[in-house]
């Protein structure tokens, strides 16, 4: 038995984790490398903090073989995408990927923590990733209403993470906790009204982020919980008749407001239709809130017999059955069906960013990016091309001037980038998680067991979405993932010797985790300093500032860049080539540094040099706007004189 103080001081993961995760998801700016250090700082100092206290005095973890094995296989992906720096066509950018994978298995380690030593720990965690989703839910329709706070004149949903379609994701995990709020007949009836409420924002936010991939996984995880959770199937249905269904009321209407559907318009036109929105989302939530505490009232006043419950069950899924063939009957209606393949694997990307988007069929170039990464794969199937270096690769092969810097489908975008080894390692990794989280949820009592239902239907919705999207580079959604799933692993713990010998060793492997991630990021803030120094006019000054970030990350090509174009307002024309040359010698299949090296070339007035390396670099990146150009300009003046 634990002491009071212990079980107090079991709280603290849990906190940790909340902070962790809300960080993560209102102010991770995206993808930003940037905010992802300071993120996994304060994951790694935690993580450490636990293994520490575990080594000398704290209670042992006691994990199963699936948490273990998916821990270790993670860590082993991570390690292999180190490795692949060695062989990477883009190294720097490789580098960044470890980073990122570290940053995660400390967020992984930080979960297994909650698991461990907090008791109830996956209804409690439950409570908490609801309070973030709520927080995020809510900075995103206050920016609709308010367009000075939102995403400007775009009309897609995506502030506060600013990628509509991951912010759909981070709604999707919402959703289950909705209807375990809702539908869980022991909570307070405020409680259930809450939950309902919840579901509502979330429908008119999944629907304002126009993000295809978001909705479709939606409408998995909602059926996912009315096929487990068989005996909460009135109740769930009636949340989602009444909060989802106004919810969806609320955002066909929005639909037809060109201020909050369409892409740069005025910004009176926004203001309009965002106050209209504000006011017809209020008294949308009060109908509901209001609507969901007297059923729930009524439900406890009135016990529905046996029979009755039954009907009103089977009108429940009806009516919801209904819609789903609505939907499904107004999207064939306006596309034809039998072209939804040929539509579907077409490489233009919809035209439209509004309503439009969620009836189109295209694939928004996704079919031809997954041909690039499986290509790739084939050319190197073994070890791939590197971590994070499928931009490199896709510029190669593009049918188009349209950039992507991922595949947006995560097996691909392993296999082409880490090859069989890297995405084995990664779905194995995979595979043990989701059978630990299966066994996990089973073995939970009754009022823990619908909490775990929730987070792992949140926690399949990020492996759905993966399919489509490239998550992996968003903290904002892998935090609340990974924290779940290491909540749902997470065993008991034991009283065990203290181990002093040991105890240094979760901080010195946080210590050197931290120097990596810090490294790049004090390379890229001298690199921007030497780039002001530039344009200021101090040249002595930038090329020092940008050697400096060469010493700290010798793989990247932006310090090599600013320090040669330093020396070439120094005069040094020599040391200029030079540098440029070592761009190239360092990633020989990056066409930004054969176009730096041409562009040179250009500007010291020597065609017939610049005539090769711009060449080449069209070569790595044929449909580019930049080395063509000027390959072009180049040639003409070689052909005229």
């Amino acid at each position: 038995m634990w002491s009071a103080l212990e079980r107090h001081a079991a709280l603290v993961p849990l906190v940790a984790a909340g902070v962790l995760a809300g960080v993560s998801a209102l102010f991770s700016a995206g993808s930003s490398n940037g905010r992802l250090v300071w993120i996994g700082l304060a994951a790694l100092a935690v993580a450490a903090a636990f293994g520490t206290a575990a080594l000398v005095g704290a209670p042992r973890p006691v994990l199963s073989v699936e948490a273990l094995v998916s821990l270790g296989l993670l860590v082993a992906f991570v390690c292999w995408c180190g490795l692949s720096v060695l062989w990477s066509i883009e190294p720097d950018r490789s580098w960044e990927y470890v980073n990122r994978g570290l940053v995660y298995v400390a967020l992984a380690v930080v979960g297994l923590a909650v698991g461990v030593y907090v008791p109830r720990a996956v209804r409690l965690w439950a409570y908490v990733l609801t309070v973030v989703v709520t927080l995020a839910l809510g900075w995103a329709l206050l920016g609709k209403a308010v367009p000075a706070l939102g995403s400007g004149r775009v009309a897609r949903l995506s502030s506060p993470i600013g990628y509509w379609n991951a912010l759909a994701l981070l709604f999707d995990f919402g959703l289950p906790l909705g209807l375990w709020l809702a539908s869980r007949r022991e909570h307070p009836h405020w409680l259930r009204a809450a939950g309902t409420l919840l579901l509502y924002g979330l429908v008119v936010g999944v629907l304002l982020t126009y993000s295809r991939g978001g909705v479709a996984v939606a409408v998995v995880v909602l059926l996912g919980w009315l096929v487990a959770d068989r005996e909460r199937w009135l109740e769930s249905g009636a949340a989602l008749l009444l909060g989802g269904g106004l919810g969806a009321a609320v955002g066909a209407w929005a639909f037809t407001r060109p201020g909050l559907a369409h892409d740069l318009q005025p910004h009176s036109v926004r203001v309009r239709d965002g106050a209209w929105f504000a006011l017809v989302f209020v008294l949308g939530a009060c109908v509901v809130g209001a609507l969901a505490y007297l059923g729930s009232l009524a439900e406890e006043r009135q016990a529905l017999s046996a029979r009755a419950r039954q009907l009103a069950t089977r009108a429940a899924l009806g009516a919801l059955a209904v819609c789903a063939v609505a939907v499904i009957a107004a999207t064939a209606f306006r596309s034809d069906p039998g072209s939804w393949f040929h539509d579907f694997a077409s490489s233009g990307a919809p035209a439209a960013n509004g309503p439009e988007h969620l009836t189109t069929i295209s694939s928004s170039s996704r079919w031809e990016w997954w041909k690039e990464a499986w290509h790739v794969f084939e050319d190197q199937p073994l070890h791939g091309t590197g971590a994070g270096s499928f931009e490199l690769a896709h510029r190669l092969l593009r049918n188009s001037s349209v950039v992507a810097t991922e595949p947006h489908n995560l097996p691909l975008q392993l296999l082409s980038e880490t090859g069989i080894v890297g995405a084995l390692l990664a779905a194995g990794s995979l595979g043990a998680a989701g059978v630990g989280v299966v066994r996990r949820v089973r073995r939970l009592d009754r009022e823990e067991r619908e909490a775990g239902l929730a987070l792992a239907l949140g926690a399949l919705a990020f492996v759905l979405h993966a399919l489509v999207d490239f998550d992996w580079d968003f903290v904002s959604v892998c935090a609340p993932f990974l924290l779940s799933v290491g909540v749902l692993l997470g065993g008991g713990a034991v009283r065990s010797e203290r181990h002093w010998a040991l105890a240094p060793l979760p901080a010195a492997a946080a210590v050197a985790v931290a120097f990596s991630l810090l490294t790049p990021w004090f390379a890229q803030r001298s690199t921007d300093s030497a780039l002001a120094a530039l344009e200021a006019g101090r040249p002595a000054q930038a090329a020092a500032r940008a050697h400096h970030a060469r010493s700290l990350n010798p793989l990247a090509l932006e310090p090599i860049f600013v320090e040669a174009a330093a020396a070439e307002q120094l005069g040094d024309v020599g040391a200029a080539r030079s540098l440029y040359v070592k761009a190239v010698d360092l990633q020989p299949l990056n066409w930004s540094a054969w176009y730096e090296l041409g562009a040179f070339e250009v500007s010291v007035r020597n065609d017939t040099a610049a005539a090769a390396p711009l060449r080449r670099a069209a070569e790595l990146d044929p449909h580019g706007t930049l080395a063509p150009a000027l390959l072009q300009q180049v040639e003409s003046r070689l052909a005229s004189g």
